[in-house]
């Protein structure tokens, strides 16, 4: 695992970034390294250094906490499982839907759009949930941003950064 958790000035995740850039914002004197992995070092012809587990950045960034709208950031929210059937899936295998059909004037944003599998999103097609035989799961919503990077995080990870994150 040669991946670094970046923070911002006030400790808050940032994301997680590859030993590469990790270096390049120490050495750039960008970030200071909180904790180092450990027994991984990095090599070059005259050097070993060792690679930074967790780095702080010096500036405060600006607001993170808006989550970007996207296909996978549906996904994860939802956690890979279809809303309507409670199935789970491959991202290839799902598919969004409108819960208020966007031909009857319903919106693409958060609280609109669901995870769906391929067979529930064609039977439900563009009818309203009371006309259908559907219910969701549970209701959309707009997920926070540290809450939706945590389910990102693979097993592997969670358990290399566990003094990090309380789960």
């Amino acid at each position: 695992m040669r991946q670094t958790l970046l923070l911002d000035s006030s400790y808050y995740p940032l994301q997680m970034i590859d030993w590469k850039k990790a270096l390049t914002l120490f050495f750039t004197e960008r970030a200071e390294v909180v904790e180092h992995h450990q027994n991984i070092e990095i090599r070059s012809t005259s050097k070993s250094f060792k690679l930074p587990k967790v780095m702080r950045l010096f500036c405060k960034i600006g607001d993170i906490h808006q989550v970007k709208f996207s296909r996978m950031n549906i996904f994860y929210r939802d956690n890979f499982t279809c809303q309507y059937c409670s199935g789970k899936f491959i991202a290839k295998e799902l598919t969004l839907d409108h819960v208020y059909p966007k031909s009857k004037g319903g919106k693409t944003d958060w609280e609109n759009i669901v995870a769906a599998c391929g067979r529930c999103n064609n039977k439900k097609s563009d009818t309203l949930l009371c006309d259908s035989q559907f219910n969701l799961i549970k209701k959309p919503f707009e997920p926070k941003w540290l809450s939706l990077f945590l389910k990102k995080l693979g097993q592997s990870e969670k358990i290399l950064w566990k003094d990090w994150f309380n789960f």
